[in-house]
């Protein structure tokens, strides 16, 4: 029998062993659960920017070393860079389930072998079928109200550290506990906030979404801070005329140079995703977590260096940062991703995108088949076996059938399905990740939200313009003051007022453009 091999041993008798069974396609209406592990993602978000944060630092050696010829310089940032790559893609590396389902029947058989040895043994008879598929479970994040009562418990730490490092009846122990918790209250002030802001906006956006998409557009957020650091430190400053004080230079850095850039290289990163991007609400997602994932590398230096500046310096870091430049950096990016999202509710730009974006994978599988790797398994090194790329019929094809798409489910640790969306009848969406209209239908209708534009160089204007203001009005209200002779206290309250002032107004923003990017989805 084909599906059977014969074994002799060494007495000469002869044994059927059948051969296990072959994988197969994954049918459609598949559906798996998993266990919540609501706060797995916060650690793997924290164990990623550790690397990320020295990869930057590292690929800085190798970009001076070129510009100053400095071969040794060079090698060295390459090979320091090369681990801290690795720790990265092994993270990051995509995730695959052996899916082994044994479905009642008469002419099947009690036991199965396992390729990877062993067997499976079932009560009565059974067919095996083995699926090999990814792992597209739910982003499954902490509850909002533990996040922000977490992140509330750190700043109240962090104050009352405060006092008694300075107070003298208890001395140098206040000392010695700020020395204790510094290296916890950074860790936890730097990357708690951004994961409580990722909480809040996915919930209030409502859109299920899959974890490994959610983790890509965090990861692209940060690599995003690199090339904006490069450019920060090396080509802003070559560009100030030798001419200006030191204050205008400042400024220039500040309101100018950062702003354009950071917002240029975010609005980038946004656009990897263009592709996957559904609707202007999809595209305001995936720009408010590239924001996220920005600020996360970004939170990681202020809040490091702000510890040399005591708990009260760290506290007040991590509480202006946690409340107002962390969904800063969101929102802004967030108004170019939902611009994004306007641009590919064109059919014909959406089926050119994709025509695109499939060439690319088709290109990809010829060129590793091409140098002996059977990348697709058919046995053969022929390439893509279904590259029918017809352009004009891929662009005027405006028909296109949805594939139906189940999600995932998750459960609580008493085996019942948790779901943190709201979200009661998956089989409403016609897609994973679109939206279900039947929940939070008023919420549609408020008048109050702010609508986004639909051009994308407006809004990315836009996000550069909010930028700019923020940095240029933080830096002045110090400044003036204090060129004003008002003196270093009143110009520190004056500016402290002032951040307070730029927080309300960042948070206001932000909740009228969710309210009002809920309201041009049905527009």
């Amino acid at each position: 029998m084909n599906n059977e091999k014969i074994i002799i041993d060494s007495l000469n008798r002869k044994f059927r062993v059948p051969y296990p069974t072959r994988l197969s396609n994954a049918p459609d209406d598949l559906i798996i659960a998993r266990k919540s592990s609501p706060w797995k993602i916060y650690f793997g978000m924290v164990g990623t920017v550790l690397p990320a944060f020295f990869l930057l630092y590292t690929s800085l050696f190798i970009i001076i070393g070129i510009i100053d010829r400095n071969p040794i310089m060079t090698l060295s940032g390459g090979l320091c860079s090369m681990p801290l790559l690795f720790i990265i893609i092994y993270l990051y590396r995509p995730r695959l389930i052996h899916v082994k389902l044994a479905i009642p029947s008469e002419k099947g058989h009690f036991l199965h072998p396992l390729p990877s040895g062993g067997s499976l043994q079932t009560d009565m008879k059974t067919d095996l079928k083995r699926y090999i598929i990814r792992d597209d479970s739910v982003l499954d994040l902490p509850p909002t109200n533990q996040l922000w009562l977490v992140f509330i418990s750190v700043v109240i730490v962090g104050i009352l550290s405060s006092i008694l490092f300075f107070s003298q009846l208890v001395g140098y122990m206040g000392v010695i506990l700020f020395v204790v918790i510094a290296i916890p209250l950074w860790l936890i002030g730097f990357s708690l906030p951004v994961l409580a802001w990722w909480g809040t906006s996915t919930q209030s956006l409502g859109l299920p979404t899959k974890r490994r998409d959610a983790e890509s557009w965090l990861l692209a957020g940060m690599v995003s801070a690199f090339p904006a650091f490069i450019f920060n430190s090396f080509a802003a400053p070559a560009i100030i005329p030798s001419s200006f004080p030191l204050w205008a230079s400042e400024l220039f850095l500040l309101a100018i140079s950062a702003p354009f850039c950071e917002e240029i290289f975010k609005g980038l990163a946004v656009a990897l995703f263009l592709p996957s991007i559904k609707s202007p609400k999809h595209g305001f997602q995936i720009g408010f977590t590239v924001g996220l994932g920005f600020a996360l590398i970004e939170n990681f230096q202020y809040i490091g260096v702000s510890l040399f500046g005591g708990p009260l310096g760290i506290t007040l870091t991590i509480l202006i940062r946690g409340i107002g430049s962390i969904p800063g950096h969101a929102v802004w990016t967030a108004i170019t991703g939902t611009a994004m999202g306007w641009l590919v509710k064109e059919k014909k730009f959406k089926n050119k995108l994709e025509w695109h974006a499939k060439s690319l994978s088709v290109g990809a599988v010829d060129f590793i088949e091409a140098i002996g790797i059977d990348f697709d398994g058919d046995g053969d090194l022929s390439g893509h076996n279904d590259s029918n790329l017809d352009i004009e019929s891929s662009i005027n094809n405006n028909s296109k059938p949805i594939k139906t798409e189940k999600p995932w489910l998750l459960l609580d640790k008493s085996g019942k399905i948790f779901d943190q969306f709201e979200i009661t009848n998956p089989s409403k969406s016609n897609n994973f990740d679109d939206d279900y209209h039947s929940k939070i239908v008023s919420d549609y209708n408020v008048s109050s939200g702010l609508i986004l534009p639909k051009s994308i160089y407006v809004s990315l204007s836009l996000a550069i313009l909010g930028h700019s203001f923020w940095n240029a009005s933080s830096y002045l209200s110090y400044f003036l003051p204090e060129k004003y002779g008002l003196g270093e206290t009143y110009s520190s309250l004056i500016s402290i007022l002032w951040t307070l002032i730029l927080i309300i107004s960042i948070l206001f923003i932000a909740n009228r453009l969710l309210k009002g990017i809920k309201t041009t989805e049905f527009n």
